[in-house]
């Protein structure tokens, strides 16, 4: 039977929790800084980024249920995540997290279900967390990597004064390469500090040369962010509708190989799916698959984001 956690982690979003955020990870989306744009955006407070309830996640696990991380044991390492988010998150609300999961874990991996809720009780986000012991994306490039999304000639194709709406993403939306960004030890520290996700392989390096990769490696939840942040840059650049509002609906991404400090990371980005909402038929989901590239030209990790987008009436 699976067990359910008391509530953990518990935190204030801050406007100073929010900066922090888009400084680690280069999110500035309008949303989470203009506090007029953030408040008409469903009214109250400036809506925090979704990424950062789903970082303070993993680090209310690592600080409260370090066993569901598998935090300390020789060979593991956080192989997949997924998010969706449900209700959005404002600065002076409440962060809480509890978790379930099966009681005994599989001799290759676990997985660890979360639900974040507000001060009303309200769920925020939800999601899962798949560790691994030893198998998968050890050390290497995992052999189901897949080929690169996108290419460097790739493109936004809108003309002067046109709005996208979701339906013209897919042909003529934003998608290709980011010039790309060289990991360094303060990136490591901070984002783990700020997190709380205070994982060994990430800090501690006589552990991590014993581990799966030999090495520190980077938190796979903050280079995702950053690959997310590169990817939002370049679609909150589009002419969208609603003064460029998209709401951030969910993801899910999957290390595929180690990300070294002094590794070069570029993103690479392209729409895949649109799919009309069934609670709010003014909108639409669009799909992004989302990659990030190493400077040997590796697929390190790869996921999937997807973003709600105003569809043609």
């Amino acid at each position: 039977m699976a067990r359910v956690s008391p509530e953990i982690g518990h935190r204030t979003v801050t406007d100073a929790a929010v900066t922090t955020f888009g400084a680690l990870t280069g999110d500035y989306a309008r949303m989470h800084f203009d506090r007029d744009f953030g408040s008409a955006a469903g009214g109250g407070e400036p809506i925090a980024h979704g990424l950062l309830g789903a970082a303070w996640a993993l680090g209310a696990l690592r600080q409260h249920a370090p066993e569901r991380l598998a935090t300390g044991l020789p060979g593991a390492f956080l192989e997949s995540f997924e998010v969706r988010f449900t209700h959005p998150l404002r600065v002076g609300d409440r962060f809480a997290l509890r978790w379930s999961g099966d009681g005994e874990r599989a001799p290759d991996r676990s997985v660890t279900g979360f639900e974040a809720t507000n001060q009303d009780r309200v769920v925020t986000h939800r999601g899962r967390v798949e560790v691994s012991y030893g198998t998968g994306a050890a050390g290497s490039t995992s052999p189901d990597t897949p080929a690169p999304v996108g290419t460097d000639a790739d493109a936004a194709n809108w003309r002067d004064g046109e709005t996208l709406y979701a339906e013209d993403l897919l042909e003529r939306g934003p998608r290709g390469v980011s010039l790309g960004r060289t990991v360094t030890e303060a990136d490591l520290v901070a984002f783990a500090q700020f997190t709380g996700d205070l994982d060994p392989l990430v800090l501690n390096e006589p552990f991590a040369r014993t581990g799966p990769f030999g090495a520190r490696i980077a938190s796979p939840m903050w280079t995702f962010c950053l690959g997310f942040a590169d990817f939002l840059r370049e679609l909150l650049r589009a002419p969208l509708p609603d003064a460029g509002f998209a709401g951030h609906l969910g993801d899910s991404w999957r290390l595929l190989a180690p990300v070294l400090p002094g590794d070069t990371l570029r993103t690479r980005h392209v729409p895949v799916g649109c799919t009309p909402s069934q609670t709010r038929p003014e909108m639409a989901i669009v799909s992004f698959a989302l990659q990030l590239q190493n400077q040997r030209d590796e697929i390190v990790q790869d996921g999937f984001v997807a973003m709600m987008v105003p569809r043609r009436r």
